[in-house]
């Protein structure tokens, strides 16, 4: 099997992934709220913060790595491919979670997940970039 194959279908399993977990009552703001208040003994305000930022950088994180995973499944304009899959797929896991009991659909969700993705493949990028060049030798 081609490894862009691989690396596809590893990309469909984690948007499952996301999908389950967006559904589950467990991945609910509240419930990471409570968590994080109890785990970290922070007030009501603290754990509010604290929730708030551990949320976005779920999905900073999430959709970065779904990036990835569609970067390398293509090979052709793979950066834009990776970034409008990954930007689409934000949205419609949004729209999902808007028909959730105790979920919203949030726009502004969906591009911190479009940024995640930007993020996270200009870095692979970067890292490609470095790896092809060649090494510079000293004349001495």
């Amino acid at each position: 099997m081609k490894k862009k194959y691989v690396w596809l279908t590893a990309a469909i399993v984690y948007c499952m992934a996301i999908f389950i977990t967006t559904a589950s009552p467990v991945s609910t703001g509240g419930n990471t709220l409570m968590i994080l208040a109890e785990l970290l003994h922070l007030s009501e305000e603290q754990a509010r913060i604290a929730n708030l930022v551990f949320r976005k950088l779920v999905h900073l994180s999430a959709f970065g790595l779904l990036a990835i995973l569609f970067y390398n499944s293509f090979e052709k304009r793979r950066f834009l491919q990776a970034w409008l899959y990954t930007t689409l797929y934000a949205a419609s896991d949004e729209i999902h979670q808007a028909f959730l009991p105790d979920r919203t659909g949030s726009i502004v969700d969906v591009g911190i997940d479009s940024v995640g993705a930007l993020i996270a493949l200009v870095i692979v990028k970067m890292a490609v970039s470095r790896r092809r060049k060649p090494n510079k030798v000293l004349n001495k």
